[in-house]
């Protein structure tokens, strides 16, 4: 059984965090530790965290990247799974990861996304087709073409985390995208849907799903390119 540290970058999210909590406390796996790493919250972020985590780190940050290298570097764990704190896990997911990580010589696992059925509840029957065909094809995309994982859950080897350095704090976002690239340079990576993480879908409700498309198409170019990136609050 493998030692799990789960950390999750937060600020100021009070309005989301509580179910993503939950979902791990009712996981059946059990052996796992939780890490928040919080950028300053000035809402009641860290007060719920503490209720439900082993550690909490309340320091500044430059990115999403920093963030989670931040709290990576409090790990125990074997395996680091960064989730982020407004993404729920199906009951049997750290079961499967484990399982996974215990049966397969792999350094990076790609798991099955889906939107929280709370932002689709309200939605018009249109949004709702929209949503699950994007997210549809990205899945499709990752498993068939172009393998790398998301970072509202990825699960990675921590020795080989740390052995490339961990994410590009200078990237303000597609950081998960450059990651899985070096990562699949050092060891296996490997595609298990069983594995369903379900997040929210508020930065398309917020931003809009033209925009919020264009903001990650161009920066993913920019990652490419290795060119500087909008400001950090853009994605967070």
């Amino acid at each position: 059984m493998k030692k799990l540290s789960i950390i999750i970058p937060t600020f100021n999210e009070e309005k989301y965090i509580i179910p993503t909590l939950q979902s791990l406390s009712q996981q059946t796996y059990r052996n796992f530790e939780i890490i928040v790493k919080d950028g300053l919250s000035t809402d009641n972020t860290v007060n719920i965290a503490e209720e439900y985590c082993d550690k909490i780190i309340s320091e500044k940050d430059t990115s999403i990247g920093d963030a989670r290298n931040q709290g990576a570097k409090h790990a125990k764990g074997d395996l680091l799974l960064f989730l982020d704190a407004d993404t729920s896990l199906k009951k049997n997911a750290l079961e499967l990861v484990n399982e996974d990580f215990n049966l397969f010589n792999i350094v990076l696992l790609l798991p099955k996304y889906g939107p929280r059925e709370e932002d689709t509840g309200f939605m018009s029957k249109t949004k709702k087709e929209v949503s699950r065909f994007l997210i549809g094809f990205e899945n499709y995309w990752r498993k068939y073409v172009d393998r790398f994982c998301g970072g509202m859950f990825m699960p990675v080897d921590s020795d080989t985390f740390k052995k490339i350095g961990g994410f590009d704090k200078r990237l303000k976002c597609v950081e998960d995208i450059e990651l899985s690239y070096r990562l699949r340079k050092h060891g296996n990576v490997l595609n298990d849907y069983r594995v369903e993480a379900y997040f929210s879908l508020r930065r398309f409700i917020l931003s809009g799903y033209i925009e919020t498309l264009r903001n990650y198409g161009l920066n993913a170019i920019r990652m490419h390119l290795n060119l500087l990136q909008p400001e950090f609050e853009t994605f967070r």
